[in-house]
């Protein structure tokens, strides 16, 4: 019995041993191996058949699939995960036990998620198929919101999440998407309002001529509980214009519940200093789900504070719309939004005070307060503008 139980004992050691492992600190650090690289026993080679499948029983060669090197894919997430440590050109600097509990717990769960994406991209491929491993990354966003229009509630929470997940096996620029937040709202909606139907997708990405960006993309979106397939096409022109970028940014989507839909955006943002960016945006859209066309006309001014993602920004939006030649005012906003790093470069804070003047309320100043945390598993950070 104690024979038996001893291989045993040692597995689960090194189990609790990897499961706890500080962030930073590496297995050689600890004189230990990852489960992935410990030496295992080779089963004993079946003497081959020499007669036809049908003699044999009808018994098939085992596929063997394509198994990766786990050091290099390490070596990538530890890359993508010491990039969201840095700070000053250090790592993982005035750690104490509850920041290094935090840490270890956020690289793990990385580390899981990546791998589980990795596994599914690989489950069919030969063993000798080329492949080169990517990264995927995770985003979850919560929302909360105090006051605004008065057919609104008081107080309202939201969750966001988003999954971009990389398949090189299956196709070099091919994702798998999960998320809901919404997106075929104008970029100025304010976010709590915008859908939150959960949307299943599959993705690809062209660089056309002359620098473009052409996207194509489907799957399916659950709404009200019923899914509905959907198809979407997104390209996105940039060009210099008059010390600025002009970006043209056409989208068409068909839901198989509302037909066609359709939706621009025009952007022309200009430095105006070390640290400060001026940004004017219109958009429209509209679907044969609406009886109308809705329009956005935007204008953003940013102060950076460090790298693009950082600092405040002032925005002062009009939300006009047209039906049978007709226009109708339905809302306006001011609000000044403040983003920094809450811990590290993977958690984030906004606080927006807002006040909006809509159709609704005959448009009396309806002000509201909006704080967001944003959580990063892999990637970066947006941008402001």
């Amino acid at each position: 019995m104690r024979r038996r139980l001893k291989p045993i004992a040692v597995r689960v050691l090194l189990l609790a041993a990897a499961a706890w492992t500080p962030a930073g600190v590496g297995y050689a650090q600890l004189g230990l191996q990852p489960l992935a690289s410990l030496p295992r026993e080779t089963p004993a080679k079946k003497p081959a058949a020499t007669g036809t499948p049908a003699e044999n029983g009808g018994a098939h060669e085992p596929k063997l699939h394509l198994k990766l090197n786990p050091d290099q894919v390490l070596a990538l997430q530890m890359q993508a995960l010491n990039a969201q440590y840095e700070e000053n050109g250090q790592t993982r600097r005035g750690q104490n036990r509850f920041t290094k509990w935090m840490d270890g717990v956020h690289d793990r769960t990385y580390c899981w998620m990546d791998d589980a994406v990795r596994r599914i991209d690989v489950k069919w491929l030969a063993e000798d198929a080329p492949y080169d491993p990517e990264l995927s990354t995770f985003k979850l966003k919560l929302l909360t919101r105090t006051g605004g229009k008065s057919s609104e509630k008081n107080f309202d929470f939201k969750v966001r999440f988003r999954a971009d997940m990389a398949l090189p096996g299956l196709e070099r620029s091919l994702h798998l998407s999960v998320d809901n937040a919404g997106q075929d709202e104008l970029p100025g909606t304010d976010p709590m309002k915008k859908e939150s139907d959960m949307r299943l997708g599959v993705r690809t990405m062209f660089r056309t001529l002359r620098g473009t960006d052409l996207s194509m993309g489907g799957g399916l979106r659950w709404r009200d509980g019923n899914p509905v397939v959907y198809l979407s096409t997104d390209w996105r022109l940039e060009r210099p214009v008059e010390d600025g970028i002009l970006c043209l940014n056409p989208q068409a989507t068909y839901h198989s519940d509302e037909g066609f839909g359709q939706k621009i955006v025009l952007a022309w943002t200009r430095p105006v200093g070390p640290k400060q960016i001026f940004q004017t945006r219109t958009a429209e859209r509209t679907s044969e789900a609406l009886d109308s066309v809705e329009f956005e006309q935007s204008l953003r001014f940013a102060w950076l504070r460090s790298g693009r993602g950082r600092g405040w920004v002032a925005q002062i939006s009009v939300f006009p719309h047209i039906r049978s030649s007709d226009w109708y005012w339905d809302d306006s906003l001011v609000n000044l939004t403040w983003r920094d790093a809450l811990y590290r470069k993977w958690i984030y804070y906004t606080v927006t005070p807002q006040v909006q003047f809509p159709k609704e309320d005959e448009y009396q100043a309806r002000p509201s307060l909006r704080i967001g945390l944003e959580i990063l598993f892999g990637g970066k950070v947006g941008e402001l503008l």
